[in-house]
């Protein structure tokens, strides 16, 4: 992982009464082909927050969850096509419940049954990921301004200062959270970009509308080093936690990834033109998504339906001279 590569996110969400599932890939270069990362987040309240006073805006929980491998598979196939993201979610699950030729019949179909919806989603998507332990993120109003540092960092700055101007950051409200581990951060073990290897994970996010800022790091806990002193240092490695600990991945001035939205994701089937959905909804109307884009200056990184190999060659030269 470089620092300088570029990362995007393509995010769906899926509602459940007592929590919402979001899926998200995270890629390099504008190429939705080069995923380093599949998650699936669940967002719910947590108990100590459900008892809160109405006009107390409670604390969020996400839940960080890998893909099972048949899953992740699939959608791999179809990444740069996430508005279909959901409904390979419903099959891969469904075909792990089929139990006879009847119900795959069924399935072949497309008969959405009320029941098994329900059932996929209060308990079906817990089968097919996994949960990363120790990794909860909490959403929380009452944020501390002195743990999001990022916020204050320019990426512009030779000096690595600081700045406290409001302007600087997007416009309009925005959400902050942390892990629940706090400064201390989560050790998991890498699956997709060390195979095997153990990582310190700390992590900090940020949410307005249009912007998305993901001040993630993480470090080898089973090496310490001795601190990279400056650039022309060639024998020394950069560490930054305090620790000793070298960097993994992560930007080691502070600096966060920050995304930006390129496109909405919405429900083509709304509940008020189908009063019965999804009673009389098969999967393909009551999974059926659209794409909307929002931002025609970023559209080409979302695959090759929205540029040309031309304008892909000269917009990632344009990245990687402004990198240098």
């Amino acid at each position: 992982h470089r620092d300088t590569d570029t990362a995007v996110g393509d995010q769906q969400q899926q509602q459940q009464p007592q929590s919402q599932w979001v899926l998200a890939a995270f890629y390099f270069n504008g190429n939705p082909r080069r995923i380093f990362r599949f998650r699936a987040y669940q967002l719910s309240m947590p108990p100590s927050s459900s008892s809160s006073g109405d006009d107390e805006i409670p604390v969020v929980r996400m839940k960080l969850h890998t893909l099972s491998s048949d899953l992740e598979g699939q959608l791999r196939q179809c990444s740069e096509e996430p508005c279909t993201w959901w409904k390979e979610v419903w099959h891969v699950w469904r075909n792990n419940q089929l139990h006879d030729k009847e119900q795959q019949q069924q399935h072949n179909e497309g008969i959405l049954d009320v029941e098994e919806w329900n059932e996929f989603q209060t308990t079906g998507m817990a089968t097919v990921v996994s949960p990363l332990e120790g990794c909860d993120v909490l959403w929380d109003p009452n944020w501390d301004p002195s743990v999001h540092s990022y916020l204050y960092t320019s990426e512009y700055d030779d000096d690595d200062s600081e700045t406290d101007d409001p302007a600087a950051l997007p416009p309009g409200q925005s959400c902050h959270a942390t892990m629940e581990a706090g400064s201390k951060g989560a050790i998991v073990d890498s699956i997709s970009m060390i195979p095997g290897k153990r990582i310190l994970i700390k992590d900090e996010l940020s949410l307005w509308k249009d912007e998305f800022w993901i001040n993630d790091r993480g470090y080898d806990p089973d090496e310490v080093v001795e601190e990279k002193e400056s650039d022309d240092d060639d024998e020394g490695i950069y560490v930054g936690d305090g620790e000793g600990m070298p960097f993994v991945y992560g930007n080691r001035r502070g600096v966060p990834y920050k995304l930006q939205k390129v496109s909405d994701i919405l429900s083509g089937s709304r509940k008020e033109e189908h009063p019965s959905w999804p009673d009389n909804a098969d999967v393909e109307s009551a999974l059926s998504l659209e794409r909307v884009i929002v931002n025609s200056d970023l559209e080409w990184t979302l695959g090759e339906e929205f540029r040309t190999p031309e304008l892909y060659q000269e917009k990632t030269e344009a990245v990687d001279k402004a990198m240098e």
